[in-house]
C-alpha cells in the first residue's frame, strides 16, 4: 500500500474513493448514495454498468488472522443487505441491473479472501434477487490500483496537489556525489564549461544540486505515487526524443538551446499540473535538464 494512505481516516478513504470512481466512470454514469436519512443500504455508490461499491478502511497493522476476519465481516454484513433491503435498493437503482458488488479497500492481502468472495457470490445468486444479473454477478475486492488514471487524478484532488519537499543539498553531498559519479560529473563539468566559459562554476553548482534533488525527488515519487511516477517518466522520455531530434536542426547547441530544453520540459510536465504543486513542476523542468546534462554525452558550445 502506498505511504500516501497511511494517515488516512475512514472518511478520507471514502472521499478519495468517490473522487476516483466518479472520475473513472464519468459523471453521467455515477451515483453516490447519501446515508444521512436512515443509512446507505450497504451501498456507497453505484454505476450505470451495474457495479455496487462499498468502501472500507481497515486497520492494516493487525495480524493476518484479524485482518481477514475484519474484511470477511464487512463483506458478509453488507452483502446480506442486498436481500434484506431488496425493495428499497430496487427503487434506488431504477433500471440499473447489478453485475458485481465491489469492496474498495487500500490493500488486498490474502488469496483466501478471493475464495470468500466466491462463496458470497454463490449465496447472493441463490437468493435470486430481482435487480441482480445472476449469470454475471461477482463479489470482488478492489484497490485504487485497479483504476490507475483515476487514482492519480484523485490523489491530486484529495491532496490539493502533491507537494514533495526537495532535499537540502550540502557541499558535502555534492562532493560525495561527484566522487561516486565520475562520468556524470565529467559530463556536467564539460558542458557547463563549454556553455558558460569562465562563469561556469555557479551554473555547474546549480546543475549538480538540481540533479541530486531530482533523483531523490523521483525516488520519493516512485515510492509514494508510483502511477504518477510512471506518467512523469513517459513525459520525460518523450521530451528526450524531442531534444535529440531538435539538436539535428540547430547550428549551435548553446544557451538558447538549453533554454529551449527547460521551456520544453515545462510544457511537457504542465499536463500533470492538476496532480502536483507548482514548486514540484518547476523542479521537474530544471531537474530533468540537469539529468540531461549529466547523463547525455552530447556536447554544448558557448
Amino acid at each position: 500500500m502506498s505511504d500516501f494512505f497511511d494517515n488516512f481516516s475512514r472518511t478520507d478513504w471514502e472521499d478519495f474513493c468517490e473522487i476516483m470512481i466518479r472520475q473513472h466512470y464519468g459523471e453521467d454514469c455515477f451515483w453516490k448514495v447519501p446515508d444521512e436519512d436512515g443509512g446507505d443500504l450497504g451501498i456507497e455508490f453505484f454505476t450505470a454498468n451495474g457495479t455496487i461499491f462499498q468502501c472500507y478502511f481497515p486497520d492494516m497493522n493487525v495480524d493476518m488472522k484479524k485482518y481477514k476476519s475484519k474484511i470477511q465481516g464487512k463483506i458478509r454484513d453488507d452483502v446480506k443487505k442486498l436481500k434484506t433491503y431488496e425493495s428499497e435498493i430496487s427503487k434506488l437503482l431504477d433500471t440499473v441491473v447489478i453485475k458485481q458488488w465491489v469492496l474498495l479497500t487500500p490493500e488486498s492481502r490474502s488469496k483466501d479472501l478471493l475464495i470468500y468472495c466466491n462463496k458470497k457470490k454463490k449465496e447472493v445468486i441463490a437468493e435470486n434477487i430481482s435487480y441482480i444479473d445472476n449469470s454475471k454477478f461477482k463479489v470482488k475486492i478492489e484497490t485504487a490500483d485497479t483504476y490507475p488514471k483515476a487514482k492519480i487524478y484523485a490523489l491530486g484532488v484529495h491532496s490539493k496537489a502533491i507537494d514533495i519537499p526537495l532535499m537540502e543539498v550540502t557541499s558535502v553531498d555534492k562532493s560525495v556525489w561527484e566522487m561516486g559519479n565520475s562520468k556524470f560529473s565529467g559530463n556536467i563539468n564539460r558542458k557547463t564549461s563549454n556553455l558558460m566559459g569562465e562563469d561556469s562554476e555557479v551554473f555547474k553548482d546549480e546543475v549538480v544540486t538540481k540533479y541530486i534533488q531530482i533523483e531523490k525527488f523521483l525516488d520519493q515519487l516512485r515510492t509514494d505515487h508510483p502511477d504518477l511516477h510512471d506518467l512523469i517518466g513517459d513525459s520525460a522520455r518523450a521530451q528526450l526524443e524531442n531534444i535529440k531530434q531538435d539538436s539535428f536542426f540547430e547550428s549551435k547547441l548553446g544557451k538558447e538551446f538549453v533554454k529551449k530544453i527547460v521551456d520544453g520540459n515545462r510544457e511537457a510536465f504542465d499536463k500533470h499540473a492538476k496532480y502536483m504543486s507548482d514548486t514540484n513542476l518547476q523542479s521537474l523542468s530544471f531537474g530533468y535538464m540537469s539529468k540531461w546534462f549529466a547523463e547525455c554525452f552530447m556536447d554544448l558550445s558557448k
